[in-house]
């Protein structure tokens, strides 16, 4: 089962064009303002081969081993990750980080212990930017349970 049923409507994708938006202007990193941190990503196009770019949501860092997790909405319908899996490697940054990147999905169980301490740590945040897509919750197995619908992604910067 898919947890998004359709994609974004023309309203809901220019409200997540916005960020975008911002950070072109030279506002980069604003997103802390709101208790976020964003990725953006620069992709190859899969059929034009043009420059493509999204900003997603970065749900945690590990500094250890150096790895962005970040989600990716709308799953393998998404335009950003159907052009990652066309082209692996792809440009990154978060605040002023800028690197060369590559992704791996994570497994169910461990996208619905990610979403746990996501929600632990920012849970009004959660809240809304769940509702945005339709999807309410009330409690913490809710969200193990969306885990197994919902596509989180490890993202480490590709040696050079």
């Amino acid at each position: 089962m898919q947890v998004f049923e359709k994609r974004p409507g023309a309203l809901l994708k220019f409200f997540f064009k916005v960020p975008l938006w911002i950070h072109k202007l030279g506002f980069g990193g604003w997103e802390r303002l709101i208790g976020a941190q964003w990725m953006l990503i620069t992709t190859t196009g899969r059929k034009t081969g043009k420059r493509r770019e999204a900003m997603v949501d970065v749900m945690d860092y590990d500094q250890t081993t150096d790895t962005y997790y970040i989600e990716a909405a709308y799953g393998v319908r998404a335009d950003w990750y159907r052009n990652i899996k066309s082209n692996p490697i792809f440009h990154a940054q978060v605040g002023r980080r800028k690197f060369k990147a590559r992704a791996e999905e994570l497994s169910n169980e461990d996208t619905g212990e990610m979403l746990v301490q996501f929600y632990r740590r920012k849970p009004a945040y959660t809240h809304s930017v769940m509702a945005m897509v339709g999807i309410k919750f009330k409690e913490e197995d809710e969200l193990r349970e969306l885990g197994k619908n919902l596509m989180l992604l490890s993202v480490k910067p590709e040696k050079e």
